[in-house]
C-alpha cells in the first residue's frame, strides 16, 4: 500500500529563499519497513495538483524541492522523520520506550500525519 492522498497548506517563504510546507496525510496501509520511499515525488505531486486548482500554472517554484527537514506535529503515536539521503519518511512507534520503528506491514491509513516540511 502507500500513503494516502497528503493536503497541502499553504506555503510560506522563508527569508532565505527556502519553504515552510505544511502538509498532512493517512498513513501507508501497510508500513514497509525501512520506510516510505521517493517521498519528495509524492510532496511534490500533491503541490502541483493543490497548485494547479488553484490555477497558479507556475507552482510558485515549489516544485524540484530538497528536503532539508520534516517537523511532527499531531500524528498520534507515531513519530515520522524525513531519511534525506534515501528520500523516505521513516515512522517510529512513540508508544515504544525505545522509539523503534514501526512494524512491517502495520496498517497506518487510520493516523493522521500533520507536519511541516523545511526545503530548498
Amino acid at each position: 500500500m502507500a500513503l494516502g492522498t497528503i493536503t497541502v497548506g499553504i506555503i510560506r517563504e522563508r527569508g532565505n529563499g527556502g519553504k515552510l510546507i505544511p502538509i498532512s496525510f493517512p498513513g501507508d496501509g501497510a508500513y514497509p519497513t525501512g520506510g516510505t520511499a521517493t517521498f519528495t515525488a509524492l510532496v511534490e505531486a500533491a503541490i502541483k495538483t493543490a497548485m494547479a486548482a488553484l490555477g497558479d500554472a507556475n507552482v510558485r517554484g515549489a516544485l524540484d524541492l530538497t528536503i532539508v527537514a520534516l517537523i511532527p506535529g499531531n500524528c498520534g503515536q507515531y513519530l515520522p522523520s524525513f531519511d534525506a539521503v534515501n528520500d523516505k519518511l521513516f515512522v517510529r512507534d512513540a508508544g515504544h520506550a525505545t522509539l523503534d520503528e514501526v512494524t512491517a506491514a502495520v496498517d497506518l491509513s487510520g493516523t493522521t500525519f500533520n507536519v511541516v516540511l523545511i526545503a530548498d
